[in-house]
Order: C-alpha cells, then sequence, then structure tokens
C-alpha cells in the first residue's frame, strides 16, 4: 500500500505515530544539548517524492540534510532537512560559537549535526517501534548541505526507495534564545506500510 492510498483512520494513526516520533527527537535533542527544548505543534501530512523539495521552496533551495536507510522488521528511508538559517541556529543549539559558524557548515559543524541528527532520526524510528512492536534499524547517515532538488535525488538513489510517498513532520524546537524549524521525511515501502498498519490494527 501507499500512503496516498490510505484510508482517513489509517492516516490519521501515521499521524499520531508520527507527531510522537517528534516528541521523542524533542526529549533526544533536550538530554544532547543538556536543557530543555520545546516542541512546537507539528504539522504532519503526505507528499509525493518528487514534492518533497517544494516543502522547502523548490528544487534550487539551499538545504541541510541528513538521509539514511532503514532495515529490519520493516524497511524505507528517513530524510531529515533544514534551511540554512536553521543549520545554522542547530549548531549553535548544539554549542557551536555563533562566531565560529558561517554560512557553510564547516567539517567540525558537519560532524557535530550528523551525530545529533542521527540522534534525532533514531528517536522518532523508536517510536514507530514502541508503537508497533517493530524493530528498526538504520544504515547510518550521511550529511549533506546542497540544493533541495539535487539532495532529493541522491537520497533517492542512496536510500533505494521505492515509495511514491512521504509521511512529512514540519516543527520547531525551541531553546531560550533558538529556533531551528525542520522537517522530517519518513518513507516506508509499501510492503513496510501494510506491515506497520497490520500491527495498528488497521490493514
Amino acid at each position: 500500500m501507499n500512503l496516498s492510498n490510505l484510508t482517513d483512520l489509517q492516516l490519521d494513526a501515521v499521524r499520531e505515530i508520527s507527531g510522537i516520533g517528534a516528541g521523542h527527537a524533542a526529549t533526544s535533542l533536550s538530554e544532547l544539548v543538556g536543557r530543555t527544548i520545546r516542541l512546537e505543534v507539528p504539522t504532519i501530512g503526505i507528499v509525493r517524492i518528487g514534492d518533497v523539495a517544494q516543502v522547502f521552496g523548490g528544487r534550487e533551495q539551499i538545504v541541510g540534510a541528513v538521509y539514511a536507510r532503514l532495515t529490519g522488521e520493516f524497511d524505507g528511508g528517513m530524510l531529515f532537512m533544514a534551511a540554512p538559517e536553521a543549520v545554522r541556529a542547530l549548531s549553535i543549539m548544539l554549542g557551536e560559537s555563533p562566531d565560529h559558524v558561517g554560512e557553510v557548515p564547516d567539517a567540525r559543524c558537519e560532524d557535530a549535526l550528523l551525530s545529533a541528527i542521527e540522534k534525532l532520526i533514531s528517536s522518532y524510528l523508536r517510536a514507530v517501534s514502541e508503537t508497533t512492536g517493530l524493530q528498526v534499524e538504520t544504515s547510518g547517515g550521511a550529511w549533506a548541505y546542497d540544493m533541495a532538488g539535487a539532495l532529493l535525488e541522491a537520497a533517492v538513489a542512496e536510500i533505494g526507495m521505492s515509495a511514491e510517498s512521504a509521511v512529512v513532520v514540519r516543527t520547531v524546537f525551541i531553546d531560550m534564545n533558538h529556533s531551528v524549524e525542520v522537517a522530517f521525511f519518513f518513507v516506508p515501502d509499501p510492503d513496510s506500510l501494510d506491515v506497520i498498519l497490520g500491527r495498528l490494527g488497521m490493514s
């Protein structure tokens, strides 16, 4: 089954899992930085894979991204994206000096961002695992900073996405000084979506 074919009840179930996943990610970020990170109420929807870049203003918009292949009892991919200003704010939130963080992340910032975002992705997936009882692993993320269209093509090739659509979770991580608007794209393979829905009693 593809995400675009879900009934309203099935879509509500997928949205609920995704909302819990975003909450888990905020908790993980709080633990990582050692202070409370608030989470703006997520906006959750379905977007066609080819339209993912439009979420950030089009294929030529520069974004920072991490993508990872999912394996285990269900397959698919996860893609994290953030606009340049959000990438910079996240670097500062993670402890980089504002004077050190430039317009384009350097190698040290990239390493810190990749490590943190991998933890956020793992936290999101933990919600899916806990809710469904299905075990999932990631192949390890890869950091990229480029035009959204090029990154999407690379992610599709790297992850081997066979799905037509993705669950998009847009939210904002907020601390006392910064806000970081991000998007998670959860892309279960069609067969795996059937398995997930089955575990939720929604097949």
